[in-house]
């Protein structure tokens, strides 16, 4: 595909920093002139949408379409979705393409989906009988039963008791405060493996480019492709209308006029940095001076975001909650961190909706010291989806206090707009529950910051812990393992009775065996298939949406 080519300031300023031009080392505004020189020098030019770029896209697919490589296909119709001008027929005729490809995967509700937006974004009227022969087709073959990912999927809902005041948390779930960790999540009754604890919207995210056509850039939702394009910038496109208008909002009316440069300067899902300035923000109703009040005090890193009241949400309260984290401590990485405020503070200040409220020089120091601290704050609040590694990063208020260990007690699951965190081993009352930002014991990982748990605490906790993964399993401890195994390879067993047989091994023998070697080939394989359940079910979930809106009427 004819990918959009944007030089990188990233690269270039990060060269230079890492081959000591002005040095790690470096100051604030030694990074600030390094920053500011080079985006001079690269001059670059914002993409517009073109409806040349768009047909020209949409026939490379009719090509691909031809030759029955419906995914690549898939991809051009989109990119060409991406570039059409808005109230264009180059629009409605990349939605109708997108029909196609949709129908020959069987995937009839996406089909469906693609047809109303072809009709409701100028498909030539010319064209239409063909168009609606195929939105006939389609609801003649979902009432056939012939619609994919239509099986029935384990439920991945909270089905404890659930919070009074945030009806997405489970009771008896609450937040201590130490100095190693700060903020925690702890467990103030005892739960069990599967047990879902949490199941929370999506506050802020950051998509990288490579995924700009596959993941909502609000919500951070996957969509099999089949995304609506922002009406003005051709990078970022959405889920839905609601997330396109609430991303608008919050934060994409600072950022649609610098697109191109914001992503010449981001590196992976780092936008998160910004939005949450500019969701703080939209909070304080544009008023910076009031943003500046309130931000300028000394942080209150006891501040509990499970204080809110969730059933009627205060953003600014959010907010709040998100400014007040106290970050992790990462000199290794400073002069990424550094690098990263200055370039989104020279390219945004070049957008008119950003300059027009950051006017002073005092607005201007407030506005780097900010990002900078939001730099390290987003680092240490940001989750990574497990199938996107971390080229999508998320955050949402409650799930934020749940601390990083290479040693997990949860899974965090983050699909289709949702952070799920799901008990992987016997919490009992008492203990703090970990999540993996980045890697685990069973499937480690570079992650390039070494993390406090007990595991990279090399002077203290780690030495026992190590210990205990060299042990044996009993020999009948053993034999059920190696039972297990051939359970996991049976074709004729379905995922749910994997998961219950994971569950049953790991609720018997986690306090006896924890940690172990083949004891974390268990844990891999349990968290593996509750990610996988997640995933399923909100593909179900999501045709079964579109069918009840489409096919049904």
């Amino acid at each position: 595909m004819e990918q959009i080519e944007i030089k990188s300031l990233y690269l270039t300023v990060l060269g230079n920093l890492d081959t000591s031009q002005i040095g790690r080392n470096s100051s604030l505004w030694d990074v600030l002139t390094l920053v500011t020189e080079t985006v001079q020098e690269l001059n670059i030019s914002e993409i517009q949408k073109s409806n040349e770029s768009a047909a020209k896209h949409r026939i490379a697919g009719n090509q691909l379409y031809q030759e029955r490589k419906y995914a690549e296909a898939l991809a051009y119709y989109t990119e060409s979705i991406r570039l059409a001008e808005p109230e264009s027929d180059q629009l409605g005729m990349g939605y109708a393409n997108r029909s196609v490809i949709y129908y020959e995967q069987g995937e009839f509700e996406l089909a469906l989906y693609n047809i109303d937006l072809a009709k409701r974004n100028n498909y030539p009227v010319m064209l239409m009988p063909k168009l609606l022969d195929r939105e006939f087709n389609c609801k003649q073959q979902i009432a056939a039963g012939r619609s994919k990912d239509t099986f029935p999927c384990l439920p991945m809902d909270i089905i404890v008791d659930t919070n009074p005041r945030i009806p997405f948390l489970a009771d008896g779930i609450g937040m201590t405060y130490g100095s190693t960790y700060g903020r925690g999540m702890v467990a103030e009754k005892d739960f069990n493996p599967g047990d879902v604890i949490l199941d929370e919207k999506i506050e802020l995210c950051g998509v990288d480019l490579n995924l700009a056509s596959e993941h909502c850039n609000h919500c951070s939702s996957r969509f099999n492709y089949s995304l609506i394009p922002c009406p003005t910038c051709p990078i970022f496109m959405y889920c839905s209308q609601e997330c396109l208008e609430q991303n608008w909002k919050f934060y994409h009316r600072f950022e649609c006029a610098v697109a191109t440069k914001l992503l010449s300067a981001s590196y992976l899902p780092s936008m998160v940095c910004p939005r949450l300035f500019f969701y703080g923000l939209t909070q304080f109703d544009d008023d910076l001076q009031a943003m500046m009040e309130y931000c300028e005090k000394e942080i209150n890193v006891k501040f509990n975001p499970l204080d809110l009241d969730y059933t009627n949400l205060d953003r600014l309260e959010v907010f709040k909650a998100l400014h007040n984290t106290k970050p992790i401590d990462m000199p290794e990485i400073e002069h990424v961190v550094k690098y990263t405020a200055c370039a989104y503070y020279v390219v945004l200040l070049m957008n008119p909706a950003v300059s027009s409220i950051i006017r002073t020089e005092t607005h201007r120091q407030f506005f780097l010291r900010t990002l900078l601290q939001y730099v390290r704050v987003t680092c240490s609040l940001t989750s990574y989806s497990s199938r996107s590694l971390i080229n999508v990063g998320t955050i949402s208020p409650v799930y934020s206090i749940c601390n990083h260990s290479c040693d997990p007690n949860a899974i965090t699951i983050n699909d289709f707009g949702r952070t799920k965190l799901v008990i992987l081993r016997p919490v009992r009352q008492g203990e703090q529950i970990f999540t993996s930002y980045t890697q685990t014991w069973w499937c480690p990982v570079y992650a390039g910051v070494r993390c406090c748990c007990n595991i990279c605490d090399l002077e203290k906790a780690s030495q026992g812990w190590r210990t205990k993964f060299n042990r044996d399993f009993s020999p009948e401890v053993q034999r059920q393992f190696e039972a297990l195994k051939k359970d996991m390879d049976r074709a004729d067993l379905n995922a749910v009775a994997k998961l219950n047989r994971l569950q049953q091994f790991i609720q018997r023998y986690a306090e006896r065996y924890h940690p172990q070697k083949n004891f974390g080939m268990v844990l891999k394989g349990f968290s593996d298939l509750l990610d996988c359940a997640a995933c399923n079910g909100n593909v179900a979930l999501a045709k079964a949406q579109l069918r009840a809106t489409y096919a049904e009427h």
